[in-house]
């Protein structure tokens, strides 16, 4: 054990990549990692004595016109390596930024929502069959007093949930929306 430890340890400081060690070895790549954790020998840029610290400045700008295999090879590391040392490239975003794109989230994500429920609706009205334009289709409620709650305006709600209150809805264009309110309230009076 102590002969395969030392010799795990000399191929890493000669600059082997696990997989390279583990294929020479002829064991896992999980007994390596353990003894270079071990020993301090994980730095997946060590290699062939170059240090890679010095020349990272090096592979961020080759890195920015050449691919990852290509900057690799220029400079005899691992693939894993590049990804390594190349830029951090996570965009920080400003308060008013993050609310405009949350709020496009949300309109895509109720727009998509309506277009499922007219596709299960039938996709036109009812009445004068309508489909053109799907912000120009409502949904009506037929008894307005088993009403849950509002199609347009319910949050993220189960899709079941969701079907079980359109089974009480019509679909139907706003023309046809609005005469069917304005018969109800002339009913009343």
């Amino acid at each position: 054990m102590v002969k395969l430890k030392n010799e795990i340890l000399q191929l890493r400081e000669e600059g082997l990549s696990y997989n390279q060690i583990s294929e020479k070895l002829k064991c896992s790549k999980s007994v390596i990692s353990y003894h270079c954790k071990r020993w301090s020998l994980t730095d997946i840029g060590l290699f062939k004595g170059k240090d890679v610290y010095s020349l990272r400045d090096e592979i961020k700008e080759y890195y920015k016109s050449h691919t990852k295999k290509e900057t690799a090879d220029f400079f005899g590391i691992s693939e894993s390596s590049v990804t390594r040392y190349k830029e951090y490239k996570r965009e920080i975003l400003d308060d008013s930024e993050r609310k405009r794109r949350k709020s496009i989230y949300y309109l895509s994500f109720r727009q998509k929502l309506k277009k499922r429920c007219i596709e299960y609706k039938g996709g036109k009205c009812i009445i004068c069959g309508y489909d053109n334009c799907d912000r120009a289709l409502d949904f009506h409620h037929r008894v307005p007093s088993e009403k849950d709650f509002e199609i347009a305006s319910s949050k993220v709600l189960a899709w079941e949930k969701i079907k079980v209150e359109l089974d009480k809805c019509d679909l139907v264009c706003k023309n046809c929306h609005a005469e069917i309110h304005d018969k109800l309230d002339k009913e009343k009076d």
